[in-house]
């Protein structure tokens, strides 16, 4: 595995942590941070999106080549190191191994042998949902078009729900990865990369105090 590997991946649940830290300052604010509710929303749906591309392209780095010769088995020209679709990533990783999103941690219990065992976290990474959090977040960053009268009543639907959406996402978003492991599987050139193997590795995620960038 290559060393540049672990340290991308901390260096992308870093900025992931960031983008966390700012919807709480927006979300524990007395009065808009920008002086309009609603352009508040758009930038905490802003922050939603990029932690679901952020975990998206930092999965990658636990099963690279895996993932390298997924892609070539499905197209002999791709270039994984083009992917620019968050959703389509997370969907090819989905099928190369099973633990392809990070799992949430919980507190950690020494064993009588002298491991360490940790119970499970507060939430459970879905593929369906972290592809919902994107498309959602996806609605309210555009604008519509004003002479399409269904767009236009779906907006107001969306806009009056958005800020109990946002803090809805961003507890499920923090109980996945705040404490959190990421397994990489082995993996032989020479084997498919859809047929799956023991775990290589496992990170452990724990982003500590929140006004740390640690």
């Amino acid at each position: 595995m290559d060393l540049v590997s672990p340290q991308l991946y901390r260096d992308h649940m870093i900025e992931v942590k960031r983008r966390l830290r700012a919807i709480d300052r927006i979300l524990g604010a007395k009065k808009p941070r920008t002086l309009t509710a609603e352009f508040d929303d758009e930038f905490m749906w802003l922050q939603l999106r990029q932690i679901v591309e952020l975990v998206a392209y930092s999965a990658i780095a636990a099963d690279e080549e895996r993932y390298a010769a997924l892609r070539q088995e499905q197209d002999k020209n791709a270039d994984y190191r083009v992917d620019s679709k968050p959703a389509k990533v997370l969907k090819h990783l989905s099928q190369i191994s099973p633990h392809f999103l990070p799992k949430s941690l919980g507190v950690m219990v020494p064993q009588a042998d002298g491991t360490k065992h940790f119970e499970s976290g507060s939430e459970v990474a879905v593929l369906e949902r972290f592809l919902d959090i994107h498309d959602t977040a996806g609605q309210h960053l555009h604008a519509i078009n004003p002479f399409n009268e269904e767009d236009v009543k779906n907006l107001a639907v969306r806009l009056a729900a958005a800020r109990k959406r946002i803090e809805t996402e961003t507890r499920y978003l923090k109980g996945v990865l705040w404490d959190h492991a990421k397994v990489g599987l082995q993996f032989q050139p020479s084997a498919s990369a859809r047929e799956l193997e023991n775990a290589e590795q496992a990170w452990i995620v724990k982003c500590g105090a929140p006004d740390t960038d640690g």
